[in-house]
């Protein structure tokens, strides 16, 4: 047989790595235990207040409270030698996806501690042509007065019995609250609609 004519060589097959182990998967995390109530949220459970425990805001002990049951509650921890919250640090409000929250942020220089309230109304609870409804504590910790018009002006919440709730950082003929989800500024809403206007 002729060189031309020989069957060509296999090649040499290379032997076939073995296949790594494979490392078993890590254990699932264990899911986070509920909240339970602070040293606070116990003081006015102690006192018929009734709250819920809510996730840490970065640290500070944070409790929901119905809006009927907030003005009891603020009076207790401002007034109580126990609690000596009694420096309003600032009323906000937050735009949830399922509620609007009234929150409070309370200090104690005494103790420099500090709480964090949260008053939530349920979106399905509040009528579509209203606003939530939480009750004012401008007459009682005047801090909150100018707080709660920012709160109205920015978010649309409601303080029921506020001496004076108007706008205070937008004009008093502006439409619609600009830090709800569902806010759209108008085109012309930085134009004269008529010569009364403030914008």
């Amino acid at each position: 047989m002729s060189e031309e004519n020989k069957p060509a060589d296999k090649p040499e097959e290379k032997p076939v790595p073995a296949a790594k182990p494979v490392a078993p998967a890590a254990p699932a995390p264990e899911p986070a235990p509920p909240p339970s109530l602070g040293t606070y949220g116990k003081m006015l459970k102690e006192k018929g207040i009734e709250c819920t425990p809510m996730a840490l805001s970065t640290g500070v002990e944070t409790i929901e409270i119905a809006p009927a049951q907030l003005p009891a509650a603020l009076k207790f921890l401002r007034e109580s030698p126990q609690a000596q919250l009694d420096f309003l640090v600032t009323v906000s409000g937050v735009d949830s996806p399922d509620t609007i929250d009234s929150v409070y942020h309370l200090w104690s220089y005494t103790k420099t501690d500090e709480l964090v309230i949260k008053v939530r109304v349920p979106k399905a609870n509040i009528p579509a042509d209203k606003l939530p409804e939480v009750p004012s504590i401008a007459s009682y910790w005047q801090t909150a007065d100018w707080h709660e018009r920012e709160t109205y002006d920015l978010v649309g919440i409601r303080y029921i019995g506020h001496r004076y709730l108007r706008r205070i950082l937008n004009p008093w003929d502006w439409e619609g609250h600009p830090l709800r989800r569902d806010y759209k500024q108008l085109v012309d809403a930085l134009n004269d609609k008529n010569p009364e206007s403030f914008r």
